[in-house]
Parts: structure tokens; sequence; C-alpha cells
């Protein structure tokens, strides 16, 4: 079994040295957001990951309300997921991900928008058996704009043009953990139907194809035991390995 070693110390980080770290969770989907930036960019980082659960306090200083991911860059720090994930896009040279024509850029934040405030709420109330017909209502909603964006793309991506954009890996953390859902509670298969949304199904099998999401991604059973426990009320953010090589895990001291 590959070993977890757990860590209450902050890492040690050599004067003058500028190398890019983001300090992680390998389960949290908002953190997956920049790995898979800095996949698709070809950056190299040092991954730090943080125990959720029992955060450390010397990761209080870095970020106040104790979320991940945090970027790290040359004495900088940068906070929430997609503000990190523009700053490696934008801060590193070669062809960044947003669409370069305005209108298209436009289109594709709008449904990035629609994304944190129709979808994300909609499902967590829906995944944490709290959902009403309204729920359900704006989550077949969104659905249906994915559905029609990939039709006008023609079947595609999300973002316009022959290789998944900024939208599709923003949005792709979610819907990785769709089969994981499937296995762990019930209701998913009438909330996204493969025959409602078909065009949406081949953007996941085509999206688990890209290079950048291999790598940032984790296995469906992982996903499935740590949202198993999520419904049981036990919030393991400490001891998984994405690897299989062994992790290091930063957790809060005890005494």
């Amino acid at each position: 079994m590959p070993q977890v070693d757990v860590y209450t110390q902050p890492p040690s980080i050599p004067a003058g040295d500028d190398k890019l770290r983001v300090y992680s969770n390998p389960v949290c989907p908002y953190a997956e957001r920049v790995r898979l930036v800095l996949a698709a960019r070809g950056v190299d980082y040092e991954i730090i990951d943080i125990n959720l659960k029992v955060k450390p306090d010397w990761f209080l200083d870095i970020n106040p309300y104790g979320q991940v991911p945090v970027v790290e860059h040359k004495g900088k720090i940068i906070r929430e997921s997609l503000i990190g994930f523009d700053y490696i896009d934008e801060v590193f040279p070669g062809d960044q991900l947003w669409p370069t024509d305005p209108y298209e850029k436009a289109r594709a934040k709008v449904l990035l928008n629609d994304f944190g405030n129709q979808f994300t709420p909609n499902w967590y109330k829906f995944y944490f058996g709290k959902q009403t017909e309204e729920t359900n209502s704006k989550l077949s909603k969104y659905l249906c704009e994915l559905e029609r964006e990939l039709e006008r793309n023609g079947e595609k991506y999300l973002q316009a043009g022959d290789k998944p954009g900024a939208l599709d890996l923003l949005l792709w953390p979610w819907f990785e953990r769709l089969e994981s859902a499937k296995q762990v509670m019930s209701g998913v298969e009438e909330i996204v139907p493969e025959d409602k949304y078909p065009l949406l199904y081949k953007w996941m099998g085509r999206m688990n194809d890209v290079e950048a999401v291999k790598k940032a991604s984790l296995p469906v059973d992982i996903h499935a035991a740590f949202y198993k426990n999520l419904l049981k009320g036990v919030s393991d953010y400490g001891v998984v390995d994405t690897t299989g090589k062994g992790i290091k895990i930063y957790t809060k001291k005890t005494e």
C-alpha cells in the first residue's frame, strides 16, 4: 500500500526559489482547475497538498479562508481557482486557452458564469438530497445550454475550436465526477440522462482522452469512495494517494 507521509510544519522553500507552487487537495474540483491549466500549458510546478478537514495553521497565514487552490509564484500569492487559472494562462509563454475572438471569449465566459450561478449550487443541493423541483429545472436548463453549445461548435468542445479550451477545462472536474456520483447516489441518471444529452456524453468521452485531463484527473473509484464517505458525514481529505507512489499531506499540528 502506498505510503502517506503526514506533515505539520510548512514545506521548506529555499530563499530566492521562484518555482511555481500550488496549494491543493487531490479530491477538490476547484483545485483540479489549476492542475488542469498547468498540465495543458506544460508548466513545471510543485504540489503542496493540504488536509482540508484539519488545515495547518501556517496555511491560514497564506489564505485566511483556508481554501484551495492557492498559487504561489515568485513570492506572489494568488487564490481562487478562476483567478489562478487565468494567471497561469497569461503569465507563461505559449498559446493561451481563452478564445482570441472577443465574442467567442464573451460567449464562453457567459457559460462559465452560468455554471457557477446555476449549475454548481443546484448540483450540490441535489447531491445532498436538498433539491426541489426548481433545483432540477435549473440543472436541466444549464445542461441544455451545454448541449446546444456543443451542437453549435460541431460537436467537438464547449469552447469553439479543434482542441479543449479554458471553458472545457474549467467545467471538466464536475463532469469527471459524474460517473462516481452515479455509483453512490440515486437519481443521477434521471438528472443527466444520456439520451437527452448525447453530445455532452460524447464530449465527456473526448475529454477523457485529453492529455492534460489524464494528468490531472483521478480514477472513478477514488472519487466514489470519497463521496460515499462524504454522504455519511465523513470528509476524509487527508489520505488520498493520486500517484500510487505515496504522497505528502500537510495537516494541523495536534498536541
